[in-house]
């Protein structure tokens, strides 16, 4: 009988400090773990890491756990961790990015709401969002949208509620397709 392996989503947050990766990917190793996601990010000086895993089937997440909150010394800033169990259909599925996907960006002056009303402006309008970045600069707070459009029925109309939304909100907002970002924004070797 085969025992199919667990696998875990964890999540890490710490002040920065050099080696979080190394020793959070080692600590995963050692426990026979391959990680199959990963997204980083270093936020105004705090690490972020979320990631997706698999672990044989006779390691639980208390185990999982254990080991990480182990890399936690003294005289470091100590790791945020949670790992939670991923072993639904969504967790196994192939990676990538799916063919409706489109890559919003919005950008205006900065204020209190931003995010939320971008966000909120997505999901009345069936889009999912996959991925989100922002960043401030000089005033001006810039959000960058990895979306999929697969619920979206009329992308014409969507395109057309969009610039409405834009010009009401006096945000800047482009919708493009994934592939012609990914391709008009690749560094060519």
């Amino acid at each position: 009988m085969t025992h199919q392996p667990n696998q875990f989503a964890i999540s890490i947050m710490s002040r920065d400090r050099i080696g979080i990766i190394a020793e959070v990917s080692g600590a995963i190793s050692e426990l026979e773990g391959d990680i199959a996601d990963l997204r980083q990010s270093v936020l105004r000086g705090y690490f972020t890491m979320i990631l997706l895993a698999s672990f044989p089937a006779a390691v639980a997440a208390e185990q999982v756990t254990q080991r990480l909150t182990a890399l936690s010394v003294e005289g470091k800033p100590a790791l945020d961790i949670a790992v939670r169990p991923a072993n639904d259909a969504a967790a196994s599925g192939a990676p990538g990015v799916p063919d409706n996907a489109y890559v919003l960006t919005a950008s205006g002056p900065d204020r209190i709401g931003f995010v939320a009303t971008v966000s909120s402006f997505c999901a009345q309008n069936a889009i999912n969002i996959l991925d989100l970045s922002t960043a401030v600069d000089d005033g001006t707070y810039i959000m960058m949208l990895l979306v999929d459009l697969s619920r979206c029925n009329d992308l014409g109309a969507l395109r057309d509620k969009l610039n409405a939304f834009g010009q009401e909100m006096g945000l800047s907002v482009v919708l493009q397709h994934y592939d012609i970002f990914r391709a008009t924004n690749e560094i060519k070797k």
